[in-house]
């Protein structure tokens, strides 16, 4: 996968993403913790941009292990980093409902499946390119 590939499937998921959370905090029930929302969206944002690049060194790396432990790291350090977030924000704000964890799990379960994707796709066309 082309970074330009990348970078625009990117763009058009947290575009779609965007809408989506506006029309979330439309709701009285989540409009009270967008500035959760809005801090998760852009933090997987860049947890995207830093793992495609790291997992394209990874996948044009000589050593065959490189890709598959940098997948594994990512998606440890993604959930430690999610769980903490989440966290700070109960803490800090005390919500006194569940329901703002809602629209994190949806940004979360979207930008955990298109690392999923891309990440896929970066695998199988590096290592085409190495043999």
């Amino acid at each position: 996968m082309t970074p330009h590939k990348f970078l625009i499937q990117l763009s058009i998921i947290s575009g779609l993403v965007a809408l989506v959370l506006m029309v979330f905090h439309t709701y009285a029930i989540f409009a009270p913790h967008q500035s959760l929302s809005w801090i998760s969206w852009g933090f997987f944002i860049l947890f995207s941009l830093g793992v495609f690049l790291v997992g394209t060194k990874g996948a044009k790396s000589s050593n065959q292990h490189l890709f598959g432990q940098i997948f594994l790291v990512a998606t440890g350090l993604k959930m430690l980093v999610s769980v903490t977030i989440i966290l700070i924000y109960f803490l800090k704000n005390k919500p006194e409902d569940q329901y703002f964890i809602l629209p994190f799990f949806a940004i979360y379960l979207v930008y955990t499946s298109f690392e999923v994707f891309f990440m896929t796709k970066l695998g199988k066309t590096e290592s085409m390119d190495i043999s």
